[in-house]
């Protein structure tokens, strides 16, 4: 359901209309009954939302493989009624605002989050789907400053796990996600750098399934620290880790400057690209057509995607949100998915 003060229940709701949705899975959505069907109900969105029976599974999937960044064309949808079923649970309070951060959305969002979790771990799903949320809301709620990413390992008991943006052909991981810049430095280690190389590598080879990986690095300082002029984390961390990579029979590349290597021929080679921080990797990744991004969440014991934006507070219960990438983040879930249960 996302963060219920922004629009992540409208762009869930809106995706699950989508014929293209039923045709690859069979949808559960987790979140406020009550609060979807009264919000379905004002924006005049042609769903039906039933409770889910405890303990019952989707039926087997008509899955059908789905390109990873397949952009989903605006068209006229389906004129009927789609029956939803809805996992209950995660209450959302009237104290809830829309459009801004608060505790009470929070506690909403991380209930939910906790649900479909539950779900996974039992097997009762092959994959989740998360709505945006708010970082803001979830401290609030006591949840602490993190985001899906944390939040979902920290609840699967995930120990190696990372972020991986992903736009057609352009993949990138993150070596620190959700920390201020100040503190990206202190927190690169060889160790780190070498955890989310192995496990783009494994995403890459299990998921995607590809043989000969090859992957690229990003340098964290401009020019790639003048040969320690600048900085020294090049020369210390990034090509140490590096190295260790490749001892490790990873085919990994660099480190490159970060304003060469997204543009460059070298970018077309890679199958993905290790970035050092947030915005080094975003910027790139969102350059293009946002409704093809998709962030995909490596090493939980389950599959998971969420569509490239955020809550977009600005937009919230005006019904003018589109859901072109949450149906996007359906679909790549489920196309892992399928090719995870045909393995």
């Amino acid at each position: 359901m996302g963060d219920p003060g922004g629009i992540g229940p409208e762009v869930a709701l809106k995706a699950l209309r989508d014929p293209a949705v039923w045709d690859a899975c069979e949808p559960i959505l987790v979140g406020d009954i009550h609060f979807l069907r009264n919000f379905a109900g004002l924006h005049r969105l042609s769903v039906e939302l039933k409770p889910r029976a405890p303990g019952a599974s989707p039926r087997e999937p008509k899955a059908r493989p789905t390109r990873a960044g397949k952009v989903i064309a605006f068209r006229e949808l389906e004129r009927v009624v789609r029956t939803i079923p809805v996992h209950d649970g995660a209450r959302v309070s009237k104290s809830a605002p829309l459009g801004r951060p608060s505790k009470a959305g929070g506690a909403a969002a991380g209930r939910a989050i906790e649900d479909a979790v539950a779900l996974a771990m039992a097997r009762e799903v092959d994959g989740i789907v998360t709505a945006p949320i708010s970082k803001e809301s979830l401290a609030y709620a006591g949840y602490g400053m993190v985001g899906h990413t944390e939040l979902l390992a920290r609840l699967a008991g995930a120990k190696r796990y990372a972020m991986m943006m992903v736009n057609e052909n352009l993949r990138v991981v993150f070596a620190t996600t959700h920390i201020p810049l100040a503190q990206v430095s202190q927190s690169l280690t060889v160790k780190g750098l070498v955890e989310k190389l192995v496990l783009a590598n494994e995403y890459l080879r299990r998921y995607v399934g590809l043989e000969d990986v090859i992957m690229g690095v990003c340098c964290l300082n401009p020019h790639c620290g003048e040969g320690g002029q600048l900085s020294d984390e090049e020369q210390t961390i990034i090509e140490p880790a590096v190295a260790s990579a490749r001892r490790k029979g990873l085919d990994v590349h660099g480190p490159y400057p970060a304003d060469s290597i997204f543009w460059s021929t070298e970018a077309r080679a890679f199958d993905a690209i290790l970035a050092m921080y947030h915005d080094q990797g975003m910027i790139p990744i969102k350059r293009g057509d946002r409704n093809r991004v998709v962030n995909i969440t490596l090493g939980l014991p389950f599959v998971r995607t969420s569509p490239g934006h955020g809550t977009a507070f600005d937009l919230s219960g005006q019904g003018r949100a589109s859901e072109e990438s949450m149906v996007n983040a359906i679909l790549v879930c489920a196309r892992i998915a399928d090719w995870v249960r045909r393995r």
